[in-house]
């Protein structure tokens, strides 16, 4: 294993306050899906959840604003053809 990578998992176990075996570990094993089903690593470490990406945020925003332009729209039109007629 390279020293800088070696250095960057030991920096990582830490903040995590786990050694740096149980932090491979747990790395390992959520990198292959293998754990329990409450979201726990067999050997008893915590799986790190995954960050959000940026561009999942965004369009999960994106696609808040247009769901409520549409609803929004829906509405003015409903509104519109009930005072026409």
């Amino acid at each position: 294993m390279p020293a800088g990578l070696h250095g960057e998992l030991a920096r990582a176990s830490d903040r995590e306050g786990v050694s740096l075996n149980q932090f491979i570990t747990s790395v390992l094993a959520g990198a292959v899906g293998w754990g329990r089903e409450d979201g726990t690593v067999a050997s008893g470490a915590s799986a790190m959840p995954k960050p959000r990406s940026r561009w999942l945020t965004f369009l999960l925003a994106a696609n808040l604003i247009l769901v409520a332009a549409a609803a929004i729209s829906a509405i003015v039109f409903l509104v519109a053809a009930w005072l026409n007629t």
